[in-house]
């Protein structure tokens, strides 16, 4: 946990933005869902996927701190190739900005769940921050994840992807997220930071992904 002392001494702002970027980012593996459902099947939102952009939607729960957020990427990979990658704790440093470490504290026999401690860090000027999740897997649909401890006062959230057995050449892939951080945060600083270090996330995701599946292929034509 970040000590208030770094707050007194006027980091207030950077240590918050930390904190939040690390609540989207740090838990790569991702949502107990509050979320509609609805809001991805707008034409807004359908044309800006199909046109390859990382849609996010950022909602504030009344008058407090606690933020909502829904964000989305079509990638190029078959639902097991992404799957591996969301769960790739072994190797997200090496692929997600921010991520310094990551590690399984506890793992189920069958693989149905596990327990990620992930370090992240975004800037120089910030410290870093650790973040414990369980992860319960449903494969390879869906990861709900829930904080164990952490820097947050309530953390929880869903990766979702699209059916399998769709035709489409691309997995739509949904990240929904809540967050209570305990305390008051500035909203605008929240919603930059989100919008600004999400993408990043999700893009970087489906670089990962998409590189995997064409090695693949490029082998599978080979033989």
């Amino acid at each position: 946990m970040v000590s208030s002392g770094l707050e007194a001494r006027g980091l207030y702002g950077d240590t918050v933005k930390h904190w939040m970027i690390g609540a989207v980012l740090g838990s790569l593996l991702p949502i107990a869902s509050w979320a509609q459902g609805s809001w991805i099947e707008d034409q807004t939102v359908q044309r800006q996927l199909a046109d390859g952009q990382v849609v996010v939607h950022v909602a504030f729960d009344g008058d407090g701190s606690s933020v909502m957020v829904n964000a989305a990427v079509r990638i190029k990979a078959s639902p097991e190739v992404i799957w591996h990658v969301l769960t790739d704790c072994d190797h997200a440093a090496s692929f997600i900005p921010g991520v310094k470490r990551c590690r399984r504290v506890e793992s189920a026999p069958d693989g149905s769940w596990e327990v990620i401690e992930q370090e992240s860090r975004y800037s120089w000027l910030m410290p870093s921050v650790t973040t414990t999740v369980h992860a319960d897997y449903k494969r390879p649909q869906r990861i709900d994840f829930n904080r164990v401890s952490g820097d947050l006062k309530d953390e929880q959230g869903t990766w979702l992807l699209e059916d399998p057995h769709s035709p489409s050449d691309a997995v739509t892939v949904e990240y929904e997220l809540h967050v209570d951080p305990g305390f008051w945060v500035p909203r605008v600083l929240v919603r930059h930071s989100l919008r600004m270090e999400l993408p990043a996330a999700l893009s970087a995701m489906r670089s990962r992904a998409e590189s995997i599946a064409a090695g693949k292929e490029s082998i599978a034509a080979g033989n």
